[in-house]
């Protein structure tokens, strides 16, 4: 028996982080001989779900004497049981298991609340991502980034054909819950080359331009994204007039090829077939929005489509397939005339950010199906080669939008549809529906409950507020400055909300509790940023136009690129100023 010696030794209390399939340990306490004598292990909050043990040590100066190891699992709801009986937590299987796998019901089961820390990382890029594509939420950077911009257009003249005034206050009437799909502007410019070429001359492109620019024009005002999804393809039929459609004819075949990979399953087809709709869907919107309907119909017509975890399953599918371009005009203007040096340092950020932003934003849609589908998924584990090729097909992107701007102007200017702007009913109807898919795609992870609609009442709040009383908020400039905007924004928006999941996370030892309050939390930062948007008034003079201005503005952009570049890489911003 030991003696007293042996009360002065110290007691480390260690822990694995992971499950019994994967070991790394972490200190947790070292105990006095005291507090030894009755020992009452406490378990920290933030452990993950899953099975672990504690090794228990009892030490000297010299060394070991002794060891012990206690196995336990943590579930779902918190609970710790030290018979490591958890019936409902589910491996993580690893790529390898997942390979082999064929059938939808051969995967095993998800639950977000397995993976807290993955899921509050995917929370937290979506609502920074989320409050900055959101008109509202980048109202005050479109005023700054895109004013030198206006030289080079018309007057800010959109694809939407209304005046500058009009076209303000519908995005003064947006929010969070509507992400803008991005503007195309017209170019006002003298013809170029391509205007002049045999490019477009044929008696079919006529009735080509007439038919996309009418389909535009007509459903716009009920239906405005399908109408944008059908505008993306503009700068292909201002080059190639009738022959530009033909995009459609591979989006078809891989659509097809799709539905027979999966046999008819709502599941990712081959990442090769992924790749090939995400590339087709960055050069135009429209063929990455048929291979994804005739997917859909696919996977309908073999009886796949009958449960919520299918339907989720193909609804972020879609997304994903014709979401990129979109996405990427979204974050910056995919069109935009370089005829000074400020243009171009503009110009220059639009490449960066869009190729930077558009690739994390699609690791994170990936990232997110295995909540949406209720099932592990092998396309999760190739979240970062998608992502990083989804950059390269949004660079071939931008570099086509400027041979389109410069050579093909007026082409582009003649066959833009012409949007109509909503009225009050419509712009109701749609913020319903967005609410209805909004509640559908955030059900899986947080669950049906009064969280829930907390957080998408806190979502939906600033479009009310901008159906209602919006244009009667005061105005200043003094916000103009202090608001964060564009890239900056991202970071301060990552930055808080990192601050608010990690507050909320150690209030609850439950995942589940820690997952759905953290959706309110997380909700409250961008709803602020959104009604602050709303009172920003652009002052008489820009502090970026004066001399000492723009190069601070420069050095500051790009101290806010390396920032993203760190985010992007996963690196914990927050733990890195203040410490875990």
């Amino acid at each position: 028996m030991i003696r007293k010696l042996l009360l002065a030794t110290l007691f480390a209390l260690q822990i694995s982080i992971l499950p019994s399939w994967g070991a790394e340990t972490v200190l947790i306490d070292r105990l006095t001989s005291s507090e030894a004598e009755e020992l009452d292990i406490d378990i920290p909050a933030d452990v993950p779900p899953g099975y672990h043990e504690v090794i228990i040590e009892i030490s000297d100066d010299a060394g070991v004497l002794d060891k012990k190891v206690l196995t336990f699992c943590k579930d779902l709801n918190g609970n710790i049981d030290w018979a490591s009986n958890c019936p409902n937590l589910e491996k993580i299987y690893s790529e390898e298991e997942l390979i082999p796998l064929t059938e939808r019901a051969e995967f095993p089961s998800y639950d977000p609340a397995q993976e807290p820390e993955k899921t509050k990382d995917l929370a937290v890029t979506a609502f920074a991502v989320l409050a900055t594509l959101s008109v509202a939420g980048a109202s005050a950077a479109g005023q700054s980034s895109n004013s030198s911009n206006s030289s080079g257009e018309k007057d800010k003249e959109s694809t939407d054909g209304n005046e500058g005034e009009s076209n303000s206050e519908d995005k003064e009437q947006d929010d969070l819950s509507s992400i803008s799909a991005g503007d195309l502007d017209k170019i006002d410019r003298g013809p170029g080359r391509g205007d002049l070429s045999n490019t477009w001359r044929r008696p079919s492109s006529l009735a080509s331009d007439a038919l996309f620019a009418g389909v535009v024009t007509r459903i716009s005002r009920h239906l405005p994204l399908l109408a944008r999804t059908v505008a993306d393809g503009t700068y292909l039929r201002a080059m190639f007039g009738s022959f530009a459609p033909l995009t459609i004819v591979p989006a078809v075949i891989l659509g097809v090829l799709a539905v027979l990979d999966t046999s008819g399953q709502a599941l990712p087809p081959a990442l090769w077939i992924v790749m090939g709709i995400i590339a087709l869907a960055n050069l135009d919107a429209l063929a990455g929005f048929v291979a994804g309907f005739i997917f859909t119909a696919g996977v309908a017509i073999s009886g796949n489509l009958s449960s919520r975890d299918e339907i989720l399953t193909v609804a972020g599918l879609y997304i994903i397939f014709y979401a990129p371009a979109l996405l990427a005009s979204a974050i910056r203007p995919l069109r935009r005339l370089a005829s000074d040096r400020d243009d171009t340092w503009e110009r220059a950020t639009d490449y960066a950010l869009a190729l930077l932003l558009s690739g994390w934003t699609m690791s994170k849609l990936i990232g997110g199906l295995n909540a949406l589908a209720g099932i592990q998924l092998l396309i999760t584990y190739h979240a970062t080669e998608i992502a990083w090729w989804t950059a390269v097909f949004v660079l071939v992107r931008l570099i086509l939008e400027d041979f389109a701007s410069y050579n093909y102007p007026e082409r582009i200017a003649a066959v833009s549809g012409e949007f109509k702007s909503q009225d009050t009913i419509h712009k109701v109807i749609s913020l319903e529906l967005k609410i209805f898919i909004f509640i559908q795609l955030a059900m899986p992870f947080i669950g049906f409950n009064i969280k829930l609609f907390l957080g998408t009442l806190i979502m939906a709040a600033p479009t009310i507020i901008g159906l209602t009383i919006g244009k009667k908020l005061p105005k200043t400039s003094i916000l103009y400055r202090l608001m964060p905007s564009g890239a900056f924004k991202i970071v301060a928006m990552v930055f808080i909300g990192t601050f608010a999941a990690t507050f909320i996370q150690g209030l609850f030892a439950n995942p589940r509790t820690f997952l759905e309050w953290s959706f309110v939390a997380l909700a409250i930062p961008g709803l602020i940023l959104s009604i602050l948007g709303k009172m920003v008034k652009e002052p008489e003079r820009d502090w970026k136009k004066s001399q000492i201005g723009n190069t601070a503005y420069r050095i500051l952009g790009v101290l806010v690129f390396l920032l993203l570049i760190q985010i992007v890489r996963g690196v914990d911003l927050y733990a890195a100023v203040f410490g875990k």
